[in-house]
């Protein structure tokens, strides 16, 4: 039974009537008995009385009586139930013992595995093929009968039919090519516009420019009707009729096709064909089209009306046969183009699964075509009304359908391959917001392309009957699966609207060129919460997406618990390190871009998480230090700082000079490029330490946070120089030298040359080759070019006295 089911699938070969018949003979034990009919619900008595009348005058079963269970959906319901029960009832004549054998839980019942039910349907594909090889010979047969008609073939007559109808073709051709012609102009406009647009504004002109071509049709359909009743005096003849129906049916299908293709307009096409395949596809299959159509609504049934009804099969035989020969021509004319463009991304190195896909179709698709095309023809030989309305309406269904998603599909592939582009100002304002855009907003886009050749596929496969996904989504649970579907897909799209929100709004607050310039601490809490909302957006979102698909997050969420408690008691040192991190950065003891000092490592802080701090030192080193290991925290660029100026000079110099000079070189240092830096006067303490080789004086001076390095380098500078033009002698660690005696005690003289002249003008050409506008440009070491702040090393901090802010 079910091979019979998929024979009639593949290839349609029985009508109407003789499938109600068959079907009526396989469910006539069921309905033999008197009690089964009247108790189905929704039976009326009348048609229990009507069912036992018919079937006490007749031990046949009526076909009337089948269209009335059919027409009702209650007894619809039970007679598939009857049928089912029918399928599957057990074997008998020992086949249940041997049943029984095979499942030994379950007696009577066939195990029926996954790899069971491929071997089974495999066996059934081949058991298909084989009758339909053993039946070629019918088909020939039913060739030369309908070949035979054509000796029965009227012309004298016929031409007399179709004359009358030269006139309106006439007509009507003449002008349709006509405003086809003067319709070029409207088409290169369109084109002109559509060069640069959109993909929705080209889809915009491309059903323009259909729209034009359909009316076009139309106007020259309307011209014809009129030349024909103006001829025939009331209304247009028979033969008028069917060719001006034919040719209003025919132009608007291949009207449908140009705009699929757009032949002789590049800018207008969404479909990836060059403009030779394009031109080339829609010359052939506009010429099948036109000989089909022409044939079967014009020819045949004027070659019926004027000689026989054999006369018109033996005519519609002759062109489909000859349309089926040129088809497969066609095919294995282009079967190396197609498989070389198929396999190109395969060839240019693309290891995708879908270029995979593409080689793999590419090696058989002219074998499928072929196969396809005398399926077509098969259909039609066996049953040539019902079989020619059958693929009339399926290869109707499929054409508007790949029409329509190759529409859809070119165009949602030319949006992800042209990308997001966002106005100038809002990326002057939000600078990463087009990045996130073309990172999220193709991938969502080709899911909707697949989505879109999936429904495509599975509408194709109903249209030719050899599936039936329409009913499985009209049941409950395809409506469930597609339901959950739809909605994870939902929630994904908002939860990706609601990230780009959230992250556009803090890059928005953290960008400084647009609005308020953002402080230390928002910069820090905003990238936290950051961070912090991403994950927590991931783990619901992925909650609601498995609980919209149908899957229990129940037991994940229990499994989640007793995995995050026992991680929780294995991972101290984790939550250790988040509440360390938590308490710092409430108390805002540092933010990124302060120059710190962790665990004796100084740097600048570039990353702040809910465990770590990461900091790079004045060499370039990244430090990762967890919060658990921080005991304290120096940050040197909280509110202000201060340098420390420790002079030392020698025991002989006068302390007053020393202070004279450290004040000059303070006033000096104002006018410098560092003099920005500094918030107050300079503060003079005084001696400050009697050293073992020095007089030490100090003073200090408040600077700006993170600055002091760079304006004690600046500083110092200044002193040595001063210090030199006024003999002021900076000590350093004395040694004794000693020379040696001979046997007397006497010691050999020492030779020294003190020339003052020599030495001043070496101070001299040293000024002259490092004039002041070179020391005003450097930075003494403040910040770096891009006006990030430089950390110190622990030579920095020693000679600023320990001065950390």
């Amino acid at each position: 039974m079910m091979l019979s089911c998929l024979r009639s699938r593949l290839a349609r070969c029985l009508t109407s009537g003789l499938a109600a018949f068959v079907i009526l003979l396989a469910v006539a034990p069921q309905l033999a008995s008197a009690q089964s009919l009247p108790s189905l619900p929704g039976a009326t008595g009348s048609d229990t009385a009507a069912s036992g009348d018919s079937a006490a005058k007749s031990s046949e079963p009526s076909l009337d009586d089948l269209i009335k269970i059919l027409e009702n959906d209650d007894t619809r319901k039970k007679l598939v139930e009857s049928l089912k029960a029918a399928a599957y009832q057990a074997p008998k004549d020992g086949k249940a013992d041997q049943a029984a054998d095979a499942n030994p839980e379950k007696p009577g019942e066939i195990v029926r595995t996954l790899p069971g039910q491929v071997a089974e349907y495999t066996r059934m594909i081949i058991g298909v093929v084989a009758e339909s090889v053993q039946e070629v010979p019918q088909y020939l047969e039913l060739s030369a009968d309908m070949l035979s008609g054509a000796s029965s073939i009227d012309l004298p007559s016929i031409l007399r039919a179709i004359l009358p109808v030269a006139l309106v073709a006439l007509v009507v051709f003449a002008i349709l090519f006509g405003s086809r012609y003067l319709e070029r102009r409207i088409f290169a406009r369109l084109a002109h516009g559509a060069e640069h647009a959109s993909p929705i504004r080209k889809l915009a002109y491309l059903i323009l420019s259909g729209l034009v071509e359909a009316f076009v049709v139309v106007l020259s359909w309307a011209c014809g009707y009129l030349v024909a009743t103006l001829y025939s005096g009331t209304r247009p003849g028979f033969s008028q009729a069917l060719f001006l129906n034919a040719f209003l049916l025919i132009e608007m299908i291949k009207v449908g096709l140009s705009a699929f293709v757009a032949p002789n307009y590049p800018s207008l096409r969404l479909t990836p064909f060059s403009n030779r395949q394009a031109s080339y596809w829609y010359f052939w299959l506009s010429r099948l089209v036109s000989i089909l159509g022409y044939t079967f609504l014009f020819v045949a049934p004027i070659v019926q009306w004027a000689s026989t009804q054999a006369a018109a099969e033996a005519t519609q035989f002759i062109v489909a046969f000859g349309s089926l020969c040129l088809t497969i021509g066609l095919i294995l004319k282009n079967r190396g183009v197609v498989r070389e463009r198929l396999k190109r991304a395969r060839k240019n190195g693309d290891t995708s699964f879908r270029a995979f896909v593409h080689a793999l179709i590419g090696q058989i698709w002219w074998v499928l075509a072929i196969a396809a095309a005398i399926a077509v023809f098969v259909v039609w030989l066996q049953s040539p009304r019902d079989g020619l309305q059958f693929v009339a309406v399926a290869a109707g269904k499929s054409i508007a359908a790949m029409a329509l998603g190759g529409l859809l599909f070119s165009t949602l592939s030319r949006m992800i391959a042209h990308g997001v582009t966002v106005p100038q100002e809002l990326k002057y304002r939000l600078p990463l917001l087009e990045r996130r855009l073309n990172g999220f907003v193709p991938k969502i886009l080709t899911v909707f392309s697949v989505v879109v050749v999936i429904v495509v596929f599975t509408y194709i496969l109903d249209a030719w009957d050899i599936s039936n996904f329409a009913g499985w989504f009209s049941s409950n649970t395809g409506q469930t699966i597609i339901a959950g579907f739809l909605g994870a897909l939902l929630i994904v799209v908002i939860a990706v609207g609601i990230y780009l929100g959230v992250s556009s709004w803090i890059e928005y607050r953290l960008n400084p060129n647009y609005g308020r310039v953002p402080t230390a601490r928002e910069r820090t809490l905003l990238s936290l919460f950051r961070n912090a909302f991403t994950i927590t957006l991931v783990v619901v979102i992925s909650m609601l997406v498995l609980s919209q698909i149908g899957i229990d997050i129940a037991p994940l969420l229990a499994g989640a618990g007793v995995v995050g408690l026992a991680i929780g008691f294995g991972a101290q040192k984790l939550v250790q390190d988040i509440i360390t991190g938590a308490f710092i950065q409430i108390q805002n003891a540092m933010n990124e871009g302060d120059v710190v000092e962790l665990n004796g490592v100084s740097g600048v802080v570039e990353q702040l998480t809910v465990r770590s701090v990461g900091l790079r030192s004045v060499d370039g080193t990244w430090y990762l230090i967890p919060f658990s290991s921080v005991d304290q925290v120096a940050n040197f660029s909280k509110d202000f700082a201060y340098y420390v100026a420790d002079i030392g000079v020698a025991y002989r110099e006068n302390v007053e000079d020393v202070k004279a000079m450290m004040i000059d070189a303070f006033e000096e240092l104002k006018g410098t490029n560092v003099g920005e830096n500094l918030i107050s006067g300079f503060d003079m303490w005084g001696v400050n330490e009697l050293g073992d080789s020095a007089v030490v004086v100090r003073g200090r001076v408040m600077t700006k946070p993170g600055t002091q390095w760079g304006v004690g380098r600046a500083y110092r500078e200044i002193v040595k120089r001063i210090a030199d033009e006024r003999g002021i002698e900076i000590p350093f660690p004395h040694m004794t030298i000693w020379f040696g005696e001979d046997r007397d005690g006497k010691a050999p003289p020492i030779r020294m040359r003190n020339d003052p002249a020599a030495r001043q003008k070496v101070v001299e050409s040293e000024a002259v080759q490092r004039p002041s506008e070179d020391r005003d440009m450097t930075r003494h070491g403040t910040s770096e070019a891009d006006g990030r702040p430089i950390p110190p090393d622990q030579v920095d901090i020693d000679s600023a006295g320990g001065g950390r802010g």
